[in-house]
């Protein structure tokens, strides 16, 4: 894990308390310490940082940083060091603090990851601000004696952990997104031959894996992942993911299956598939679609046949025909479906891209 941290030039206590979280941390992540913008803005642009961290508040170069970390998709963690406490923020209100706080500040704090504060005095003042509920106490070893060096570098350290572990599908590139596909589509097929030569995935790195299989736990397709990698004839990553801790976003609610909801007494698989539809649109007007609904209908439409001609009568009549186009779509990115097994034709227009961006952004944080 590769951080850099960003520090005022001219805070002495700042500056020992950033040398004790790097020193505590030893070998288990990268430090890189700066306080001159100019070279900030160098590294962020030249090199890949998991995480920028800035120490204090109301400097005008972290706009621009904040700025470059939304592009190569750093996170960001922000500790005021009490430099948001009403006191402080009264200290030249009107000339100084208003200014910069309605320029940048509530941005800055709102759009980060994760706040460490170091009391619960600036705690409750965090929030009484209302700008950022994801607020952790790490106590500070330089100001007391209550924590050491070792165990405040050791809690900093496993909330930089929690933030990388949060929406991990972001952080996937492109090669490792089609790997787990193809992992999804093997165990929703239970065959390899279904992946053809020339898409045959390649393992994912240790920390891709672990990406996939929070992201698999979160939305409940862990055991599609599973069967993936045992059909792929791949080890087991043996990661519990129930175990690793994470930030969702607010009114996160974890994906029902669709047998759950919708039963399964239907007289034949067209009756179901229209139940189906019917709650994928709902879904859908709710930004509640997910990667378990979508597996559940790739599975169904390749191991369950349906009357093809009459699906798609009824479909039109109930006004689902484009929705099913834009869902078949979406397997076919996001599943592996093939065209073989679609009962109506994919279309791949603006509507189905907001569909695929809603999916992709459902754990978001922001």
């Amino acid at each position: 894990m590769r951080i850099l941290h960003f520090l005022p030039p001219d805070n002495d206590m700042i500056a020992q308390h950033v040398t004790m979280l790097t020193n505590g941390m030893g070998l288990e992540a990268e430090n890189h310490v700066t306080s001159d913008a100019g070279n900030a803005k160098m590294l962020l642009q030249n090199g890949k940082y998991d995480i920028l961290h800035i120490h204090g508040c109301w400097r005008n170069a972290s706009k621009n940083l904040v700025g470059l970390t939304k592009k190569s998709l750093t996170r960001l963690v922000v500790t005021p060091h009490g430099q948001l406490q009403p006191w402080v923020q009264d200290d030249g209100y009107w000339k100084e603090k208003l200014p910069k706080r309605l320029l940048y500040q509530r941005d800055i704090i709102h759009q980060a990851y994760a706040i460490i504060v170091q009391g619960k005095m600036e705690l409750e003042c965090m929030e009484k601000l209302g700008w950022n509920s994801r607020c952790t106490i790490i106590r500070n070893a330089i100001i007391t004696c209550s924590i050491s060096a070792q165990e405040m570098a050791r809690q900093t350290f496993a909330l930089y952990r929690k933030v990388m572990d949060s929406n991990t599908l972001e952080l996937l590139p492109a090669e490792s997104r089609d790997t787990m596909r193809s992992i999804i589509k093997a165990g929703i097929t239970g065959d390899s031959r279904w992946l053809s030569d020339d898409s045959r995935p390649t393992p994912l790195s240790d920390e891709d894996m672990r990406r996939v299989m929070c992201h698999a736990y979160q939305e409940q397709t862990t055991d599609w992942i599973k069967k993936g990698l045992k059909v792929l004839k791949w080890n087991d990553p043996d990661i519990d993911a129930a175990t690793i801790d994470c930030f969702l976003p607010e009114g996160y609610h974890a994906p029902q299956s669709i047998q759950s909801t919708i039963g399964n007494q239907y007289a034949s698989e067209n009756e179901r598939l229209m139940a189906t539809f019917k709650l994928i649109r709902k879904l859908t007007s709710n930004n509640q679609l997910s990667m378990l609904h979508l597996c559940e209908l790739d599975r169904e439409l390749r191991f369950h046949p349906c009357e093809e001609e009459e699906l798609k009568e009824e479909l039109k009549e109930h006004k689902l025909w484009m929705l099913a186009r834009r869902t078949m779509q979406l397997m076919a990115d996001m599943t592996g479906l093939t065209e073989g097994y679609m009962p109506v034709t994919a279309l791949d227009d603006r509507q189905t891209r907001q569909m695929r961006e809603s999916v992709e952004k459902r754990l978001k944080i922001q």
